[in-house]
């Protein structure tokens, strides 16, 4: 099943495996790297299903030459060594030329399997581990899961899967990928041991659903055409229709603040949390600390609270600080905490003609991004 940057528990454009590509810093090469993963397990189930596919065929060609008794290797669907040269020696003895055809197009098909079995384990050499899916696991989750064991907090791993078209219900034996690079979170379901393909059993459900609904509007019309004393059970099926139809909209609204809930957390992401102040009650409040042989840095009040303004990076290229923000009269000098951000590398100072404002300019915007930073004026 294929996806990019789609919603969690929409079908979409399924076909056998599921890739997310979700806005982080680094990502360009995030996404590279995950859409590159995702094509080799995608390559991979494709391989399976070949390998699968020349399996069914070889077994007929062997049940047509009377061979029944000779069983591949259930795994890989390929003969034995031992196999292959009694099937060889036959050939050269056999007179019969119809059935010397088929005991070779035995043999070619077993070529071909060994060729794709090659190519599968060179990927899988390339690919992560998948998780075999078990019963009842839910690719949720696995997802978060997997983001929590690569060091991911619990929000953020929220956040990323929340962006991936992840599947209702995994079948047993289901081959489940997870990429993660850059910040960059993929996912891809491949079929793997299960009988059916993620693409049919999502077609199964559908169909599931779709057979029930026919069924139930078939059932209403039966029940409207009727006599009277069928009344009762029309206003039933009424009442259950009304009540679907309460539920689809409570889904939709579900959806639409869902949505809104993202955007805001994109915006959190990709804004700098800020504190203007003057030093000296920075320093009183505990904010800061302003060490003599050390640069400034986080107090023991340094919290979330502290940080009441907010610059959206994806569109502000700059801030302006004002001396009366301070409760002062004119700045003399601006301290950036933490310290780690440096003057002219980082970002610039420009101060008004008269001292009462001051423009922070940033050249790297990713180094303020999603940063707590404190602005202590001195006058």
């Amino acid at each position: 099943m294929k996806t990019t940057t789609f919603r969690s528990t929409m079908f979409g454009a399924i076909a056998t495996g599921l890739l997310l590509l979700a806005p982080a810093c680094g990502q360009m090469a995030g996404d590279k790297e995950v859409k590159e993963q995702a094509q080799k397990a995608e390559e991979v189930d494709k391989l399976n299903q070949q390998v699968a596919a020349a399996g069914t065929a070889e077994h007929r060609k062997m049940a047509e030459a009377g061979l029944n008794s000779v069983a591949p290797d259930p795994q890989t669907m390929q003969l034995t060594p031992e196999q292959k040269t009694a099937l060889e020696a036959r050939i050269k003895t056999e007179k019969n030329s119809s059935y010397q055809a088929l005991l070779q197009e035995i043999l070619d098909k077993d070529k071909e399997i060994v060729t794709l079995n090659s190519r599968i384990a060179q990927i899988r050499a390339s690919l992560p581990r998948p998780e075999i899916a078990k019963a009842d696991d839910s690719h949720f989750d696995l997802a978060m899961g997997y983001l929590k064991r690569k060091g991911v907090p619990e929000e953020k791993a929220r956040s990323l899967v929340s962006r991936v078209l992840i599947m209702d219900k995994l079948a047993p034996g289901f081959e489940v990928y997870h990429f993660y690079s850059h910040g960059v979170y993929g996912t891809w379901v491949a079929q793997g041991k299960a009988e059916q393909s993620p693409t049919q059993l999502q077609a199964a459900m559908r169909a599931q659903i779709e057979g029930e609904r026919d069924t139930a509007t078939l059932k209403a019309k039966e029940l409207f055409a009727s006599a009277a004393d069928l009344q009762a059970q029309k206003e039933k099926l009424t009442a259950d229709i009304e009540s679907l139809q309460a539920e689809k909209a409570r889904m939709q609204d579900d959806l639409r603040t869902l949505a809104t809930a993202s955007q805001a957390q994109v915006a959190l992401l990709n804004s700098v949390h800020y504190k203007v102040g003057s030093r000296k009650d920075l320093v009183r409040e505990g904010v800061i600390v302003v060490p003599v042989f050390a640069r400034d840095r986080a107090g023991a009040n340094w919290s979330d609270s502290v940080f009441n303004s907010t610059a959206d990076l994806r569109a502000a290229d700059s801030i302006t600080l004002t001396a009366a923000e301070a409760g002062l009269s004119r700045i003399s000098k601006v301290d950036v905490v933490p310290g780690s951000l440096e003057k002219d590398k980082h970002y610039t100072l420009e101060f008004s003609p008269d001292r009462t404002a001051a423009t922070v300019r940033f050249l790297a915007k990713d180094r303020f991004r999603n940063e707590k930073v404190v602005f202590a004026l001195a006058d």
